[in-house]
């Protein structure tokens, strides 16, 4: 049945995800063991399906920090990371969701999305209300605007420096 559940939420058919979380047996944060230890969720983020993170998210079993594999990300980190700015907005504005959160190595969301260039994604989060610890560093001791300096995203540094 997880498994069932899981590749409904890879492939974006709302119907049967909304079918399957009628069922209160089901372990909506199953990690699929062949495809790196992902929760629906996180999958969901990852490939873009946005009308699936909603309705996970209005589901109260849902762990919406809920990591993959030993590596610290989640499904807000790798929303980020893939720059799907519509679920971006839905999971920043969940209060449950830790913004904040970084992976092993130390990137957080924000973080990621300075190194990557992800502005839309820096501008949100900055403008979003929510505390974003803009200064935490990484394991190698960088913040989001040293790597938004290191790769020439100017238009992150700009908006770092006018919220500072």
């Amino acid at each position: 049945m997880e498994e069932k559940f899981y590749r409904a939420c890879k492939d974006g058919k709302v119907e049967e995800v909304q079918r399957l979380l009628q069922n209160e047996q089901i372990n909506v944060n199953w990690k699929n063991q062949s495809n790196y230890l992902r929760t629906p969720l996180y999958v969901a983020c990852e490939e873009g399906h946005v009308e699936i993170v909603k309705l996970l998210l209005n589901d109260k079993r849902i762990d919406v920090n809920k990591i993959k594999n030993n590596d610290g990300t989640t499904p807000f980190w790798i929303a980020c990371w893939k720059e799907q700015i519509n679920i971006v907005k839905l999971l920043v504005n969940d209060e449950r969701v830790d913004i904040n959160k970084a992976s092993n190595d130390g990137w957080t969301p924000f973080l990621i999305g300075c190194d990557y260039g992800k502005t839309e994604v820096v501008k949100y989060m900055l403008e979003s209300g929510r505390e974003i610890d803009i200064n935490k560093k990484d394991k190698y001791e960088k913040t989001g605007l040293d790597y938004a300096k290191e790769k020439g995203n100017t238009d992150i540094v700009k908006l770092l420096e006018s919220f500072q």
